[in-house]
């Protein structure tokens, strides 16, 4: 039944309470639709625009935050030796993205003179010697600005597998995402490597990115010269022309680099993918079995201590995961099911809620249709199968959901029973490139977090239909 009545619509009072609800529910989709926003922006930003925690991406739409973020592309930091004349106050990428004023002034100054199409062909060739220049230069006369997201596909098109790298370098590492040239990048000219076949490829880093710029006929690489000040002016010509010819190109490639990364460390990590395809079907299978059958038989027979058992059922409910994590590890490592799919799927196949849930519905539908069967002879098997569970799709549905959610996004328990990595799901393979891998980079973490993502928002859109009727019927019993 309405909360109000259609012939009271019309009154004061009862608009000013529809007016409420309205609100309510407009500003509780607002406190959901605002942050995903942010993540999504976040997604696709990079080192110098991620700390304006935006819904939108600037970049898109301005064509002096491109710019920006083109002379961010190639520079850990603002180039002070490259633009002396920059505001004092333009001293980290998070100080110049917050000045979008002083950011449109800076790039109209810089660009103007590009407009002229001979000022622009003069300065085209003049970029085009600064780069082939630069491959002839000694690489240690170099710095370089390398984007991590690259290393793991330069190292491993190198040296093919992580053990012929470990080989080279006799250092072990697990897989090419936890390689790094931070420290190399650091080293200063004339200063000794600690390991002179990583810094032989830090080098071969640099020229890469030099011949890769030529080959794609681009006029500015992350590879430039150590001493910034004396070639300013080639830089800075080289940086102006670069964005006037690839700038759209280049935040593109740029912004979709993060969902290619994303793509590369969590569906081609081993079997991650196909673990979680594995683990989902075998918890939904799980799920709908056994809380069914359970609930069927509480309801349906009049055992002698079904009262102490529901008890016992919602008593489960009362702890938090935390608390019975670890007598659920002691049980399965003493059972010897550690690191095996059982560990993932066994404790999660009942559940308490939807147990209680379930046998609510049983117990609501009526007495004659268990009667009518038996009349005509039909078994209990058959009872339950073809006159009761096509009446609970909409719960049953909602149960696999929730199922399907635990299984998909529950990180910590995975993560706890399984130390192998080959049992590892996208959830935990996610969690790690969060807190280690990728920790300094939050924008290929906001990338993660949007691909992970994605599969729950399908599955909840494809049977929306089912779950709401799932989630309006137990209002109404």
């Amino acid at each position: 039944m309405a909360v109000i009545l259609e012939s009271e619509r019309k009154s004061f009072k009862a608009r000013i309470f529809l007016a409420l609800i309205y609100s309510a529910l407009a500003l509780g989709a607002v406190t959901m639709a605002y942050p995903f926003a942010v993540m999504i922006a976040g997604s696709f930003s990079s080192a110098y625009d991620y700390n304006r925690q935006s819904p939108i991406v600037s970049a898109l739409f301005s064509r002096s935050d491109r710019f920006m973020r083109s002379i961010a592309t190639y520079f850990r930091s603002f180039p002070r030796e490259v633009y002396p004349d920059a505001p004092d106050s333009w001293t980290t990428w998070t100080e110049v993205a917050k000045d979008k004023a002083g950011i449109k002034s800076f790039a109209e100054r810089e660009l103007e003179a590009y407009r002229n199409k001979e000022f622009l062909a003069e300065s085209k060739e003049i970029a085009r010697e600064y780069l082939l220049a630069l491959k002839k230069t000694d690489p240690l006369l170099l710095t370089c600005h390398y984007d991590q997201r690259d290393v793991p596909r330069f190292a491993k098109d190198k040296y093919g597998t992580i053990e012929n790298l470990n080989k080279a370098w006799d250092v072990p590492h697990k897989s090419f995402f936890d390689i790094s040239f931070s420290a190399e990048a650091r080293l200063k000219t004339g200063m000794k490597p600690l390991d002179a076949a990583k810094a032989a490829d830090y080098q071969a880093l640099k020229q890469h990115y030099v011949n890769e710029a030529i080959e794609h006929g681009h006029y500015m690489a992350r590879t430039v010269p150590a001493d910034l000040k004396s070639n300013a002016s080639d830089i800075r010509n080289a940086l102006a022309v670069q964005f006037c010819e690839h700038g759209t190109s280049d935040f593109l490639r740029n912004a979709l680099g993060n969902y290619r990364l994303i793509a590369d460390y969590l569906f081609l990590r081993g079997g991650a993918f196909f673990n979680t395809l594995i683990l989902v079907a075998l918890s939904i299978l799980a799920t709908l079995t056994v809380n069914p059958l359970a609930a069927y038989a509480l309801s349906r027979f009049r055992l002698r201590h079904s009262e102490s058992i529901i008890l016992f059922i919602l008593a489960t409910m009362a702890f938090p995961a935390a608390v019975t994590a670890i007598p659920g590890f002691l049980l399965l490592r003493d059972l010897g099911m550690l690191n095996t799919f059982a560990a993932l799927v066994l404790p999660t196949m009942a559940n308490g809620m939807s147990i209680f849930i379930l046998k609510g519905f049983f117990d609501a539908l009526p007495r004659e249709l268990y009667e009518a069967a038996a009349i005509d002879g039909a078994s209990e098997w058959t009872v339950f199968r073809k006159v009761t569970l096509p009446m609970m799709t909409p719960i049953l549905a909602v149960n696999a959901l929730n199922a399907f959610i635990h299984a998909y996004a529950s990180w910590e328990w995975a993560f706890l029973v399984c130390h192998k990595e080959s049992h590892w799901t996208l959830a935990v393979w996610l969690y790690q490139m969060s807190v280690e891998t990728f920790a300094g980079q939050p924008w290929c973490v906001m990338a993660g977090f949007v691909v992970v993502s994605i599969p729950t928002a399908a599955v909840f859109l494809l049977c929306q239909k089912i779950i709401l009727r799932g989630i309006v019927l137990p209002s109404m019993k």
